[in-house]
Formats: C-alpha cells, structure tokens, sequence
C-alpha cells in the first residue's frame, strides 16, 4: 500500500483573533486590499501615460495657435492695404459721381439757357449751385426762369438781386439745389 500524505496545515493566526474585528479586517485587507491596491495602480499608470499625451496636445497646440497668429499677422497688412485701396476707390468713385452730374448741370444750363443770356459767375459744389446771369431782354429772363422752375433738375430755385441795368439788360442771381435723380 502506497503511503498516504497527509496535508498539514498551520494556521499562526489564532482562533479567537481570526473572529475578532481585527481579525476579520485583517482577513477583508489580504483578499480584498490586492484587488484595490492593482486596481489603483492601474489608474495612476493610466494618469501617468495620460499626463504625456496631454503634454504633446498641449505643445501641439501652442505650435497651431503660434503657427495661426503669425498667419493672421502677415494678412493683417494685407488686409490693411486692401481697406486703403477700397477707401481710395470709393473716394474716386464719389469724385467721378460728382464730376459727372457737375458736368450734366453744365450741360443742361447750356442747352436750356437762350443764345443772348450770359453767365457772369458760376458757382457749383455736389448739391447746390448758385450762378449771376444778365439777359439781354425781359423775355428771355422770363424764358429762362420758367424753364428752370419746369424741369425739376433744380429745386428750390430762389431768384435774388434782380436789377435792371441802363441799358435795358437784366442782371439776376438764382440759388438752387441740383437734384441728383434727376440728373442721375
């Protein structure tokens, strides 16, 4: 017959110890506490690899905003430039305006004035214009002033400083406002 082994097993905790509050909290320590102590070890490994991801994210970061400020900067006087240039445009385009009704005024005088009226002094700005005329006879001022008044191409048309001179010619100044639609 084979020789039987007898499993011998030597508790060093005593008995009464093992059923005590310490005992039993030493008991929960070793086969629970491993668990806690591999679990909380797995998460500061997790911290500490986390930590290096989130320093290369920060860098790369800081590299891309970098990166865009300079980008940003070196289209700020770009852009600077094309705001100047569209300023310059708009004023050139104003001044073209102007010089057009100016010279649709001009024009719109000289066809509507008779042959034997003449202007003395001119004075004309984008939305006014004030002009010293001497007819030769009552009625081609009379002609004249109807027509301005008719046309609406001038409004509020105010007739000042009529006079009659020696020789039978009549001097007058008339102040108007052009009116730029219609003009337009």
């Amino acid at each position: 017959m084979a020789a039987q082994k007898k499993k011998i097993s030597i508790n060093l905790v005593i008995k009464d110890e093992v059923e005590s509050f310490s005992g039993q909290l030493l008991s929960w320590i070793l086969t629970y506490g491993r668990y806690i102590i591999i679990i909380t070890q797995i998460v500061v490994l997790s911290v500490f690899f986390l930590r290096f991801k989130l320093d290369r994210d920060h860098t790369d970061l800081k590299e891309s905003v970098s990166q865009k400020q300079a980008l940003i900067e070196s289209v700020g006087d770009l852009e600077a430039e094309i705001r100047r240039v569209q300023n310059t445009l708009v004023n050139i385009s104003q001044i073209t305006k102007n010089q057009d009704i100016s010279l649709k005024v001009l024009d719109y005088l000289e066809e509507n004035t008779p042959s034997d009226t003449t202007f003395s002094k001119l004075s004309l700005s984008p939305d006014k214009i004030s002009f010293s005329v001497t007819a030769s006879n009552l009625r081609s001022f009379n002609f004249f002033l109807l027509r301005l008044e008719k046309d609406n191409k001038l409004k509020d048309v105010n007739l000042e400083d009529i006079q009659t001179l020696p020789d039978g010619r009549i001097e007058f100044k008339i102040n108007a406002i052009i009116n730029a639609a219609e003009f337009g």
